[in-house]
């Protein structure tokens, strides 16, 4: 069944499975067909929205598991609901203590059978990951650092250590790792993995390599299979390496299954054409119909003042466009400035291949 309109329920250790499947009677009331659930695999304990997926292979044992969510899957087709699944593709929790995977390429390096998972640029960083979780230079902060057995320990973080260093003095077991603790401020310019957007806590998956898709689906097509599920919402596609690529095979893979990618569409740009999915989770439609709602003479005054108060000084926001210019340079040469030395180190390699 073809969704028609879809409610979200944002899933959390506080409303779980069950509590979802007590409101099932009033939002099929309500005259929706689906609902758009957040993503349920499993994540960072705690986490309050489970984008954060440490485990792609179970469903969170914090919202009721798998049982609960079949439970849940029963109760709405009962009232003549469907479920859609929110699934994130482009990152996983950069946690080690709790994402398993992460661990392993940290404990054992580019050599781990877990490398090819995570978008890690290792000549960058000398063959080592830079972790940026410490909260100020590591001069700083070697008094909360401690081995313990085989774990580094850093407050409520753990981190593996490499076989044979266990022993080793502090600044030399630190040295013989295959990452590299840091200052959070030192993500801004010397971070060698792909994150999301500029936070840290998320590093990059390689789903565009066949065996990574295969593990990081397996249990969400196995809930398609099933009819647990309707359809899929794809988080942030833009993230991906190919993202067209990567919907072409969702789509052989789900055997044509109702999907929808969160992207936002800006003034005339449009859905690339060759995505194999339904359309867009509907930022674009949702800002034509606020549109309705915007007193136009308002709207103007708002946009003078916060151009008034975004130009730089003596220019009032004159100069729109160069306002603009100067803000995106100040993103890619600070907020990104890892990134875009990432890209400049690419473009240089693929120039020199050619």
């Amino acid at each position: 069944m073809t969704p028609t309109a879809t409610y979200r329920l944002q899933l959390q250790p506080d409303f779980p499975f069950a509590a979802a499947e007590k409101a099932v009677p009033y939002l099929a009331a309500l005259g929706v067909s689906h609902l758009h659930l957040s993503p349920v695999l499993e994540a960072v304990p705690g986490s309050p929205h489970g984008y954060d997926v440490v485990d792609h292979s179970r469903v969170r044992a914090e919202l009721g598991g798998e049982e609960g969510l079949r439970s849940l899957a029963s109760a709405a087709r009962e009232h003549g609901l469907g479920l859609v699944l929110d699934i994130v593709p482009n990152h996983m929790a950069a946690a080690p203590r709790y994402n398993r995977r992460l661990w392993d390429v940290l404990r054992e390096g580019p050599t781990s059978p877990s490398a090819r998972w995570f978008d890690i640029d290792w000549a960058a960083g000398g063959n080592r990951v830079l972790l940026p979780v410490l909260a100020g230079p590591l001069g700083q902060e070697l008094g909360h650092l401690a081995a313990d057995g085989e774990v580094l320990r850093y407050h409520d973080l753990e981190f593996p250590l490499r076989a044979g260093t266990a022993e080793l003095p502090l600044p030399e077991l630190l040295d013989a790792q295959h990452y590299r603790l840091g200052w959070w401020r030192l993500a801004r310019t010397e971070l060698n993995y792909r994150r999301f957007f500029t936070v840290s806590e998320l590093i990059g998956v390689r789903v565009e390599d066949p065996e990574v898709f295969d593990a990081t689906h397996a249990k969400v097509l196995e809930l398609l299979r099933d009819g647990v599920l309707d359809g899929l919402r794809i988080d942030h596609p833009d993230g991906l390496a190919a993202p067209a690529a990567y919907l072409d095979r969702l789509n052989g893979a789900t055997g044509g299954r109702w999907t929808v990618v969160e992207k936002i569409l800006t003034g005339d740009e449009h859905l690339p054409a060759d995505w194999a999915v339904a359309g867009t989770t509907g930022y674009d439609a949702l800002h034509r119909i606020d549109g309705l709602f915007t007193d136009p003479s308002g709207a103007a005054e708002l946009l003078g003042h916060y151009r008034e108060f975004a130009g730089p000084p003596g220019d009032r926001g004159g100069d729109w466009a160069a306002t603009v210019r100067r803000a995106a340079y100040r993103v890619v040469t600070h907020e990104l400035a890892a990134e875009t030395g990432w890209l400049t180190r690419l473009a240089a390699c693929l120039l020199y291949t050619s």
